[in-house]
């Protein structure tokens, strides 16, 4: 998708920009280039591209759940509770719309309610296995340690056949305490190119993680040509 995974973001930005000049804009361009504006902390770019994504089709299945993803990147937990409610009432059945509310609401301090959206979303979408990390995670935060480690002993199994994001694994072993396994999943984003590493300077999940020295290396590493 894009130059975005790739890690090239002038090149995405300049790809989605040549996309602006369609007529009519394609609703998923102004919502990938709101996630790479927010992305690199240009919120106001990505409120305003959001409006427009708005104004030509306040319909569009996606467009709450980027809408939850920039407020929640910009840690206005609130308004990316409101903003997935609405989008709930729309698109009741799109599991991602349902996850980021799930953030929302964790980050909110409303956890249980934020377990029952992450367990819906897997209903929703049962092989999509990293909502079942972000519930783990969610559930070790709370303190339900063993309720979390029976979740990661059945993703590491289910992973023997199956893709699991590194990235939510990392966020899960962080929240048990793992730091070393934390990081070694990290580094195994390098080699899957895994397609979340574009929120890694935003994502609050991160927040703790960020600070390690060995994340700020791996990042030099993840995004050394993403100018180039």
């Amino acid at each position: 998708m894009l130059h975005t995974l790739e890690r090239k973001t002038e090149e995405a930005e300049a790809e989605l920009r040549l996309g602006l000049q369609e007529r009519p804009t394609p609703i998923p361009v102004y919502l990938y280039l709101a996630m790479l504006f927010a992305s690199q902390k240009r919120f106001d770019e990505a409120t305003a591209t959001l409006g427009l994504a708005s104004a030509a089709d306040p319909l569009f299945p996606t467009l709450p759940a980027t809408e939850v993803m920039v407020h929640f990147a910009r840690r206005e937990f609130d308004l990316a509770v409101a903003c997935g409610k609405r989008g709930l009432d729309l698109h009741p059945y799109l599991h991602l719309g349902r996850a980021y509310y799930a953030q929302a609401l964790e980050f909110s301090g409303r956890a249980e309610e934020a377990l029952s959206q992450y367990r819906l979303a897997t209903v929703i979408a049962p092989d999509m296995l990293w909502l079942r990390a972000l519930e783990a995670r969610c559930l070790a935060n709370q303190g339900r340690r063993d309720e979390a480690l029976k979740q990661l002993e059945q993703l590491s199994e289910l992973r023997m056949s199956e893709y699991v994001d590194a990235y939510y694994m990392a966020l899960l072993f962080e929240a048990l305490g793992d730091r070393e396994n934390a990081i070694l999943e990290l580094e195994r984003i390098v080699d899957e190119n895994s397609p979340t590493i574009y929120m890694m300077d935003v994502d609050p999940k991160m927040d703790s993680l960020r600070m390690d020295p060995r994340v700020q290396a791996l990042h030099d590493v993840l995004f050394r040509n993403s100018k180039t």
